[in-house]
């Protein structure tokens, strides 16, 4: 089968809505109506000769064939990337596209300022684009693994085969409650850890329970998601939950959340840049890359690195 262009935009819905697990999804992430989406997947599905997913009230599912297809798009789109990359090397432009996965909740902090990057991409680059992803640790692993994203932003795991993690910043992390929590007015030389874990406390899986190390005896009565769901528990008054400092700092300036016993049970968690250890960085990501490492040493210079504490790692 020769490809044409035609193949290589219907090849993108089709991805699109796998990547969204539905048409919906899709027509929102790409603009496009819903008649145009099942046109692409439909004359791809024609171009191919055979059905490559299942529609009906029980939701999309793939076939065989189609989850054959769509693993083997990836490669053929990161070759795709790598030779407009290439091209735009030897033309002594940076081109391309860089897929960039971050965790939620990092816009607050003013150590990593991402679209301050963005911003220089798009001042130096022009040519080149940017699709950013908000998703989960385990989300944005799988996602650079499987070839859906080039880079991801997110807090130090166990190493991972084909994965390259190099150590990059620290985030803060203190223990929060809100304004109605019993907690709240309480005064700071009553706060022991044995009374602060007779309390509920919200955590996120991911955090695989590292956020109850200065409590074991803790209940978690609740589990969100993201750092945003957290928060909305801990804002309850009803909930205590680890949040960033950055993230937490304006609704503690404004009187609704307290920091609890910080000097005792801060936590520091460590965030790693993950990318394909196998894969020679395009320019555009060599770029990304070498801007970021810039950023983070200007920020370093002004004092805003990690201050010392009695923390450990998250």
């Amino acid at each position: 089968m020769l490809l044409a262009q035609s193949d290589l935009r219907s090849l993108t819905v089709f991805r699109a809505v796998v990547e969204h697990k539905s048409f919906l999804g899709a027509q929102i992430a790409l603009g496009l109506s819903q008649s145009a989406v099942s046109f692409h997947i439909k004359a791809l599905e024609d171009r191919l000769g055979f059905k490559l997913c299942q529609r009906g009230r029980s939701g999309f599912e793939l076939t065989d064939r189609g989850a054959i297809v769509h693993e083997r798009s990836k490669g053929l789109f990161l070759a795709l990337n790598a030779f407009e990359s290439d091209i735009g090397a030897l033309k002594n432009r940076i081109t391309g596209t860089l897929r960039l996965g971050l965790v939620d909740n990092t816009i607050t902090d003013s150590d990593l300022p991402i679209h301050r990057v963005i911003a220089r991409i798009s001042e130096r680059a022009p040519e080149a684009r940017v699709e950013l992803a908000i998703d989960t640790p385990d989300a944005l692993l799988s996602e650079i693994a499987n070839g859906g994203l080039d880079i991801a932003l997110l807090p130090e795991t166990q190493p991972y085969q084909g994965l390259k993690l190099s150590r990059f910043r620290e985030e803060i992390h203190s223990l929060y409650c809100a304004q109605g929590h019993p907690l709240f007015r309480q005064a700071e030389a009553e706060l022991t850890i044995e009374h602060i874990e007779t309390f509920d406390f919200v955590v996120r899986p991911y955090a695989n329970m590292r956020e109850l190390q200065f409590f074991p005896k803790a209940r978690a009565r609740a589990i969100a998601s993201n750092m945003e769901a957290q928060a909305m528990f801990v804002m309850s008054g009803h909930y205590l939950g680890y949040l960033p400092d950055h993230y937490a700092r304006d609704w503690v300036q404004k009187g609704r959340f307290r920091q609890l016993m910080p000097n005792e049970t801060r936590i520091h968690s460590t965030f790693v840049i993950a990318t394909r250890s196998t894969e020679k960085p395009s320019t555009i990501l060599d770029f990304f890359i070498r801007e970021l490492a810039g950023i983070a040493s200007e920020a370093v210079h002004m004092g805003h690195s990690v201050a010392p504490g009695n923390a450990t790692r998250m």
